[in-house]
């Protein structure tokens, strides 16, 4: 019984899933892709394996990017011979990886069955990288009295930051983190400190965003309820206020970056001024890929250009590392203009739906009080890839977060023996 309770234990930590989440803090973009896509696909196929079943149920989101994977190929055959194999290979890699992590968290909590665990792995996982985020400054003290952001980021490389954003979630939100983890009040609110300092130094306007639309389906209903408790919320003002104190210009170019990310996506500024391009990249992107989806014909159009395509921006692509010998960029900080580009019309109803499935999943699950909590957060992560794709890819991405697909994968699966269960004390209560 001791043997068999230990083997439990073991099985219950998943140091892949732990090694996988830290593989993209040490590997470029390209190696990291395929050193990521071919171990989480031996391991999703040691989970069939072992379990001796694939595992259909809850599985529409990766449908639709499979379709999207079907409609990018068969458009590409008709332009073979127009791109380069490399960039087509490339772009196939970016959607199978979300599909092979979101099926690999689905199949993941069909063997174990463990709701909790990995929330408390997830917040380890969170905790260590902002250690490890937080000892590059103290490497280098000096980069706090940098003037810009642009300048702190080239010294910092934040890793695991969705790891962090839904760490910062689950540590202000989660019951069972707080009282069932052996999470004292000391270590609890260490965790949150940590958490919170990575989560401001990595100075991202999207997960700012992110972290906030997450946290709405929590917050919400208890704002209804008029008992919200501010206390829970002091932790980010006291140390967004510091944070202004410590690194006041670095903070004043956040804010200015926050405001121009309202207006850099309109396309719609004088383009023949090289500084406007370079301080409204990502405008400049829209604006080169409606000049191309424009060019094309209907079918173009509606289908795209196909897998491979790149969108030709000149000698600015150096902006974004890629070199001018390139002939174009393959990946867009638009995320559906780039699905316009790559799949057309039909491409960007697809991706958005990828996301709108899972929302309207989410939404049924919460109407029944079907595993409530999992399913609050799922529509916040959801309903944040949806409006984030806009400024940052989206799950297909040239570095497609490993822990954002798992933990879509993981939640959205719900076996229908927890549906029954949770049914049942719904009744009982009833009663």
């Amino acid at each position: 019984e001791v043997k068999m309770k230990n083997k439990k234990s073991i099985e219950n930590i998943p140091i892949i899933f732990i090694l996988l989440s830290f593989c993209g803090a040490f590997l470029t973009d390209d190696s990291r892709n395929i050193i990521l896509l071919v171990i989480t696909s031996l391991y999703l196929l040691y989970l069939i394996l072992s379990t001796n079943k694939i595992v259909i149920k809850d599985i529409e989101v990766i449908v639709v990017l499979f379709i999207i994977l079907i409609l990018g190929i068969f458009t590409t055959l008709i332009h073979i011979n127009d791109y380069s194999l490399r960039n087509v290979i490339r772009d196939i890699f970016y959607i199978l990886n979300p599909i092979v992590f979101i099926w690999t968290g689905i199949m993941f909590k069909y063997k174990y069955e463990d709701r909790f665990d990995i929330f408390r792995i997830i917040v380890y996982i969170a905790v260590i990288s902002s250690i490890l985020n937080l000892l590059q400054i103290v490497k280098e003290p000096r980069i706090l009295q940098v003037s810009s952001i642009y300048i702190f980021r080239n010294y910092i490389e934040v890793i695991n930051a969705y790891a962090v954003l839904i760490a910062i979630v689950l540590l202000f939100t989660n019951k069972h983190i707080k009282n069932e983890c052996n999470f004292g009040i000391f270590k609890l609110n260490l965790f949150r400190i940590l958490c919170i300092i990575s989560f401001i130094i990595d100075f991202s306007r999207t997960n700012y965003i992110c972290l906030f639309i997450i946290l709405c389906p929590f917050i919400l209903p208890i704002i209804r309820k008029n008992i919200f408790k501010v206390r829970k919320i002091i932790y980010i003002v006291i140390l967004i206020v510091l944070a202004n104190f410590i690194m006041p210009d670095l903070m004043g170019t956040l804010f200015e970056k926050m405001i121009r990310s309202i207006t850099e996506l309109k396309a719609s500024i004088n383009w023949g001024d090289p500084s406007e391009i370079v301080n409204n990249w990502r405008g400049y992107e829209v604006y080169k890929a409606k000049e191309l989806y424009l060019e094309g014909n209907w079918f173009e159009k509606i289908f795209g250009y196909g897998l491979g395509k790149l969108i030709p921006v000149g000698v600015f692509s150096e902006l974004v590392g890629v070199d001018v010998s390139e002939g174009g960029i393959t990946i867009l900080h638009n995320g559906y203009y780039m699905m316009l580009i790559k799949c057309g019309l039909t491409g960007v109803l697809l991706y958005a739906s990828v996301y709108l499935v899972g929302i309207r999943k989410m939404i049924i699950r919460i109407k029944n009080n079907l595993d409530l909590y999992r399913s609050k957060l799922l529509l916040g992560i959801f309903v944040g890839f949806l409006v984030s794709t806009y400024v940052t890819t989206g799950i297909i991405n040239n570095r497609t977060d490993f822990v954002a697909c798992f933990l879509m994968g993981y939640l959205l699966y719900l076996p229908s023996k927890d549906i029954l269960e949770i049914t049942n004390q719904q009744k009982y209560k009833e009663m």
